[in-house]
């Protein structure tokens, strides 16, 4: 600490001097160049003088000769050469006149335009009076005067020019040693500050070394907080699924009274504990600052059907109602983060209908304001619940605060919910209140603001269509993919088109394929192995030069894709997983009359089922509408995917224990394919975030949290869709 005061002190002393000492150099060296300076200028007026002396002496001259020429001939030739001479004589004493005023040379300058101006009288006289031009003046005289004058000028001039000269040289030498000095104290205090860091180096190397140490420590106890945490999502919610997912599939056998009673406290209690894990990781993830929100275009009213769906039984076994009205003003499609929306309102309805035993519950979705392209949402939970006493309104955010002891006792829970739900609020600059009367029940107001999204607007609805097959000449599709699902659905929504599809496996077998034989469009993947879709795509172009329509088809969601993929050659996007109207559109563009989709007849919209379903994992109705209720078809889906599933997450499994960011890369994008044609398009978020993650090569404890979230989900539609199976093979399943 000493050495540390005492350098402090040596560096301000030291500084203070230096600047002292420069400043010092620099008022010195600048008065010195003050004075060269006007030096400098009187060296060039004098300088300027002596020419302009040697100017009026030759003028002098002339003007006697051209006197002389005027008196012996008496051409008034001469008389005018002379007046012109005599004004530019004038002229120099006048320019001369100014300079001369104070110097030396003033009386001997006075002399000389006296003696100038006896001279020039003298031809004044001559042409005044015409017969004195034959009498001799002294004019000779007053030359040999002017003269002799104008020498002892200029040789004083000499001398002075001399002194100025000396003068300059003086004054250079001194700036010099003035510069010198400057640039030997620069070095001098240059070399000090060299010993005095020198001195400190050791210090700083150590406390460097230290930090360096602290840091690698922070970062290896965050590694394993991150792998900790990723461990527990993994080894606890997984089995809690697999518990939630066979009790369900239990409830389906013959059982008594006494075992659905066991069952449904077996049910319920993995649930209670599967939310309350849930929200300790969230709670951990938001402390550590690690929770991200996305910006994805969604279907906000979908998102609450999906939410009045979720809770329908559960409000129904209490015997309450439970109501969800949406503003007919309210966009359909916004871009935010569905899934941490989702969590807000999940959190609410579920307390709602916890703390409700009477009446019911209803959820609002209003629009409070519409600007410059974005909505500002106000969801409202209201219930006629228990209510909040009114000391514990404002505390009722706090962590670990669920009212009283008692609230704890006879509901559970651990008072984190509405303190994870503030945090994501918060984070999507969002606002949430509450109202509440002891006895009466409880509004939750959440207002948030979201861009409204104009991507998707005209799809409110799904209409039930049928396809008219291409007609005329046979149409050849070639199908570059890679995934086994996308192909076999790909090949039957093609087929169903009347097409003849072949399927290329990689872009250097498309290219292949294109060189031997016709086709007539082609549907291109974008991620494949051997050669991607973009420079396949630039290879029919450019080599091959075939001018066929090329379809880009890719699970990418950045928004800049579609033009990359123009740019490569392309002449359209579909972005996966399509529907088979989207397909059929895009290639109707291209191989059809351009007319529109015909309707069924009865032109009836897809409607949700009004009975109440549990939450699943697999989306079993968008999954039927995907294979047109054909059971073979969806059987075909159902096996392709379990069997080409189970191989990506062990890849991603080996992967991620090899830092092999590529392999997690490739695997992601696959099964975001597989899993949004398989009803599960939930899990195109988190394997999204996989793939941008592994691009980057950037944070693997993310993309390994993200990871066990599809894992867990993958395990549960694997009950799933092991159930449909069963049931298409025993003709129960209702299509």
């Amino acid at each position: 600490m000493k050495f540390k005061v005492h350098t402090k002190i040596i560096i301000i002393i030291s500084s203070l001097v230096s600047i002292l000492l420069v400043s010092f150099i620099a008022i010195n060296a600048n008065r010195y160049l003050t004075r060269m300076s006007e030096n400098t200028t009187e060296l060039y007026s004098a300088y300027r003088i002596s020419e302009l002396m040697k100017s009026f002496k030759t003028n002098i001259n002339i003007l006697e000769n051209k006197q002389r020429g005027y008196i012996v001939t008496g051409d008034g030739k001469f008389l005018e050469e002379y007046r012109l001479k005599e004004t530019e004589t004038k002229t120099y004493l006048k320019s001369m006149e100014k300079y001369f005023s104070g110097k030396p040379e003033e009386a001997s300058f006075y002399k000389l335009k006296e003696l100038t101006y006896k001279k020039l009288m003298e031809v004044k006289d001559i042409t005044q009076d015409e017969n004195s031009l034959k009498i001799d003046r002294p004019g000779i005289n007053t030359m040999s005067d002017i003269n002799s004058t104008v020498d002892e000028i200029n040789e004083s001039l000499s001398k002075t020019t001399k002194v100025l000269i000396d003068n300059s040289i003086a004054y250079v030498q001194v700036s010099k040693n003035w510069s010198f000095l400057e640039i030997a104290i620069g070095i001098l205090t240059a070399l000090a500050a060299v010993v005095i860091l020198f001195k400190d180096v050791d210090v700083r190397n150590l406390l460097a070394s230290e930090l360096k140490l602290a840091k690698q420590q922070a970062d290896e106890n965050a590694m394993m907080k991150e792998q900790f945490m990723a461990n527990m999502s993994h080894e606890i919610r997984t089995p809690m699924n697999a518990i939630l997912g066979f009790s369900n599939l239990l409830q389906n056998t013959t059982l008594d009274k006494t075992q659905s009673g066991y069952l449904e406290a077996i049910k319920t209690s993995s649930s209670n504990l599967l939310n309350i894990i849930n929200d300790i990781l969230d709670f951990s993830k938001i402390e550590a600052g690690e929770l991200n929100i996305e910006k994805i275009n969604f279907n906000v009213k979908d998102l609450l059907h999906s939410l009045k769906l979720m809770f329908a039984e559960k409000a129904a076994s209490k015997k309450i109602f439970f109501e969800l009205l949406i503003a007919e003003n309210t966009p359909t499609f916004i871009y935010g983060d569905p899934t941490r929306l989702n969590q807000v309102l999940i959190n609410l309805v579920s307390n709602a209908i916890k703390f409700t035993d009477k009446g019911g519950v209803k959820i609002l979705c209003e629009v409070k304001s519409i600007e410059h392209d974005t909505v500002m949402l106000v969801f409202r939970i209201k219930d006629s619940g228990i209510g909040i006493k009114p000391g514990n309104i404002n505390t009722v955010f706090d962590r670990f605060n669920q009212g009283n002891t008692e609230t704890t006792r006879l509901y559970g829970g651990t008072g984190l919910g509405l303190s994870i739900v503030k945090s994501l609020v918060e984070m999507q600059n969002g606002d949430i209140n509450v109202k509440s009367k002891q006895g009466s029940g409880s509004e939750f107001i959440v207002t948030l603001s979201y861009p409204i999204s104009y991507e998707n607007a005209t799809e409110n609805a799904t209409k039930v269509e049928d396809f008219r097959p291409f007609t005329g000449k046979v149409k050849n599709i070639l199908l570059a993919e890679d995934n086994n699902l996308n192909q076999v659905l790909a090949s039957i929504y093609l087929k169903g088109f009347g097409l003849e599809t072949d399927i290329a496996e990689n872009g250097m077998i498309a290219i292949e394929m294109l060189k031997n034989k016709h086709y007539d469009l082609v549907l291109m993947d974008i991620q494949m192995p051997l050669l991607d879709g973009y420079s396949a795509a630039k290879i029919i172009r450019t080599e091959l030069k075939l001018n066929l329509p090329v379809i880009a088809m890719t699970a990418h969601s950045m928004k800049d894709e579609r033009a990359k993929c123009m740019s490569y050659g392309m002449d359209d996007y579909i972005s996966k997983p399509f529907k088979e109207a989207e397909l059929y559109a895009v290639i109707n563009k291209f191989l059809g009359d351009k007319k529109p989709l015909t309707e069924s007849g009865n032109d009836k919209l897809l409607t949700e089922s009004k009975s109440s379903q549990p939450h699943m994992v697999v989306n079993i109705k968008e999954l039927i509408a995907l294979t047109k209720g054909r059971p073979a078809f969806l059987k075909e889906m159902i096996t392709m995917f379990l069997k080409q599933l189970p191989i990506d997450i062990t890849d991603v499994e080996n992967a991620l224990k090899d830092n092999d960011f590529l392999t997690i890369q490739a695997r992601a994008h696959r099964m975001r394919t597989s899993v949004g044609f398989m009803g599960m398009k939930h899990l195109l978020v988190p394997l999204g975030k996989m793939e941008e993650l592994a691009i980057a090569n950037d944070n693997m404890p993310e993309i390994t949290t993200s990871f066990f979230q599809v894992k867990n989900d993958y395990t549960l539609a694997v009950v799933e869709l092991n159930e449909v199976l069963m049931k298409i093979q025993n003709e129960t399943l209702i299509i």
